[in-house]
């Protein structure tokens, strides 16, 4: 797990658990596991990948030390969100995999996973998890939650940056500008006079990392492991197929 990883499962300590009470940043004294079996917080959907099965994003160890970066390297594929309870839809990169999601009666994750790369032999690879919580927030609430974490003589993180999601321009809070390993953000949906808001994290975990000389881990493949992030990040528009609310 790398620094910014560490920083990222921090937050989720600061936040809450993101599927079972669409994120807290008050709570700087949680940190735990899930809560029941239907709820995955966010220390546990950032567990890293397995390294000995990569399904269709295998690899086989060669001679040469460093990885292959290039494997992780794709187009943007839409994401199917129809009949699901996320109230958006995504991009993410071909060449990366969705895993099987898990669904609770408190939220949704899904994971995408890197293809498979060796470092020094030995088998690495990254994964990006999408987090909405079930439990809708009003607008104040949204604003209490940012302020809460990014304010104050404890805070840890800050809004890193803006977007426009079905007409509203929302904050997106993480770690800094330049760490996107971590983002949470609260989405709008329904009609105006009904307006809620959804938890939506994104976080992402890379194993892809050597020691250098001082013990120190220092990832590999920063560039496309970030865009793959990023492409998520950025595509994020309504999902008019969503079944959130339906009984």
């Amino acid at each position: 797990m790398t620094g910014a990883t560490v920083a990222a499962a921090a937050f989720a300590g600061c936040a809450g658990s993101e599927t079972t009470d669409g994120g807290n940043p008050a709570d700087s004294g949680s940190s735990g596991g899930p809560t029941d079996s239907e709820s995955t917080t966010v220390p546990n959907a950032i567990q890293e990948t397995d390294k000995t099965s990569g399904g269709g994003n295998d690899s086989t160890p060669g001679s040469n030390p460093d990885p292959d970066c290039s494997r992780l390297a794709g187009d943007p594929v839409p994401y199917d969100g129809s009949d699901t309870t996320f109230v958006f839809s995504f991009d993410y990169i071909d060449s990366w995999e969705l895993t099987e999601p898990i669904v609770g009666a408190r939220g949704r994750t899904q994971g995408i996973t890197s293809p498979v790369v060796t470092v020094d032999g030995e088998r690495e690879s990254a994964s990006i998890q999408v987090i909405q919580s079930a439990d809708p927030l009003s607008a104040s609430e949204v604003d209490s939650e940012i302020a809460a974490g990014t304010e104050g003589q404890y805070a840890r993180f800050e809004v890193v940056s803006e977007q426009e999601f079905d007409g509203e321009t929302i904050q997106v809070v993480g770690i800094s500008d330049s760490d996107p390993s971590f983002y949470q953000m609260w989405l709008p949906h329904g009609p105006a006079d009904r307006r809620q808001y959804y938890s939506l994290t994104i976080n992402t975990l890379t194993s892809i990392l050597r020691l250098n000389e001082d013990n120190q881990s220092v990832t590999l493949c920063d560039d496309p492991v970030h865009t793959a992030a990023e492409t998520v990040r950025e595509s994020l528009r309504p999902n008019p197929d969503t079944t959130i609310g339906e009984a």
